[in-house]
């Protein structure tokens, strides 16, 4: 066995294979298992494993949690649990659940909040008189309006009154549009609401109990995190975020998210659209299914994914190379954890 299958399996034992590296020195609070405890086909991830052994694979990692215990992970050759991933488009989901860290801590009342509470530009001169209006969930649920052809000034910069000018081209909360400069400002929202930059919130009140040490979070030109890309994580943490969403924000007995919300983010709020053809929450995608509760994803055209089935009790993170040609990372990245849901989980 080659060494890069060798650093991927990691159904030890059971298959009668040795892990290089043990799973226990990375104490980052997880509890292990070995796939076959929680339900999963060993058969079948050393199989998955061979498949995204071939050069023309771009997943980078997978991540596999079961009833709370992670019980598989594989990586690419020279990466390992510590390595951190771009997760681009589902940093949107992140500054969401950080919303719903701000509710449970009573600094922001609600998102039918107008977004001018916390953004005085929206009522500046020049800004749609709609955007007077405009609350915090048509953010959150890209139902804004605003035109998604406009782009950022420049790279990663997104001003906030930048982006409150640009024009509208729907009534807020009649139309899916997702694009960046409104994903950004519910980043600023947080900024407002809190009096902090959304990565020191972050490590206080999200990352710090889900003891997520290791992150990168670049930053707008302006000043601030970008609220629509740029956040690093290891594989390991995105899972967190998965169970904790799952756990609808609780984590070894605190409640770190506001549950209603934890729950409404999770569940179709709009049709959603393009690029994945999913409902859509609070910045999560939702799968069009008539079993609830349904299951959902952090993720668009990017090939990072947190998806997590509650029916199942699973959580699932793929990671892919960012400089990949998109359809074909994202296609790589949906049909594992297609086949990991219908293949791999015998119960």
């Amino acid at each position: 066995m080659s060494q890069f299958l060798m650093a991927a399996v990691l159904t030890l034992a059971a298959a009668g294979s040795a892990h290089p590296q043990s799973r226990k020195e990375v104490r980052d609070g997880w509890q292990l298992s070995s796939p076959s405890e929680q339900g999963l086909d060993v058969e079948h991830l050393n199989e998955l494993v061979r498949g995204l052994e071939s050069k023309e694979k771009a997943i980078r990692s997978v991540v596999i949690v079961r009833h709370g215990r992670l019980a598989f992970e594989y990586y690419r050759a020279g990466l390992g649990p510590s390595s951190l991933h771009d997760m681009r488009s589902g940093t949107t989901s992140v500054v969401s659940m950080l919303v719903g860290v701000a509710l449970q801590k009573g600094f922001i009342r609600s998102v039918d909040q107008p977004i001018a509470d916390f953004l005085p530009e929206a009522l500046d001169e020049g800004v749609d008189v709609r955007v007077r209006t405009m609350t915090l969930a048509h953010i959150l649920t890209m139902t804004a309006g605003f035109d998604p052809a406009i782009k950022q000034v420049g790279k990663w910069a997104f001003p906030v009154d930048f982006a409150l000018q640009r024009p509208l081209v729907s009534d807020p909360g009649t139309t899916f549009s997702f694009n960046a400069g409104t994903a950004h400002l519910a980043a600023r929202v947080l900024v407002s609401a809190t009096r902090t930059s959304v990565s020191q919130f972050a490590r206080k009140e999200l990352f710090g109990p889900l003891r997520i040490q290791r992150y990168l979070w670049r930053i707008d030109r302006p000043g601030g995190e970008l609220g629509y890309s740029g956040l690093e994580l290891t594989a390991r943490d995105m899972a967190k975020l998965g169970q904790l969403q799952l756990q609808m924000g609780s984590w070894e007995g605190a409640t770190l998210m506001a549950p209603d919300y934890a729950e409404a983010a999770t569940r179709k709020q709009s049709n959603g659209g393009p690029p994945i053809n999913w409902g859509y929450g609070y910045a999560w995608r939702v799968a069009p299914t008539l079993s609830l509760p349904a299951p959902y994803m952090a993720g668009a055209d990017d090939g990072q994914r947190i998806y997590v089935n509650p029916g199942m009790r699973l959580v699932v993170v793929v990671t892919s190379d960012s400089t990949e040609q998109r359809g074909k990372s994202q296609g790589q990245a949906d049909d594992a954890i297609t086949d990991i849901v219908l293949r791999a989980v015998k119960r």
